[in-house]
């Protein structure tokens, strides 16, 4: 069984919150096999900013759904929307 790298785009609840914070808030909401592998900051407008994060979970039917609502329901997570899913064998850009 192989892995998957999912590709999701994140915005916080406002502009008051750091992002290491919001990290954070998804990594304690994330399950044991899944992995938070990467993250990357893109400021917006007026403080705001998004966060392109990369998780690594197991191939199995219906995880990247899980994927995304359990990082939607993170406390400090206004809006989430998934960019990408690929097997990890294959490449998806580098952050």
């Amino acid at each position: 069984m192989g892995s998957y790298l999912v590709r999701l785009k994140v915005l916080p609840t406002g502009p008051e919150v750091p992002s290491q914070q919001l990290i954070d808030s998804i990594k304690g909401r994330l399950e044991k096999d899944m992995v938070f592998r990467n993250s990357k900051e893109d400021p917006i407008a007026f403080g705001l900013y998004s966060l392109t994060i990369d998780i690594v979970v197991p191939e199995v039917e219906g995880m990247i759904d899980k994927v995304e609502a359990v990082v939607a329901s993170a406390p400090l997570v206004a809006q989430s929307e998934l960019i990408g899913a690929s097997r990890l064998s294959s490449q998806l850009k580098n952050l």
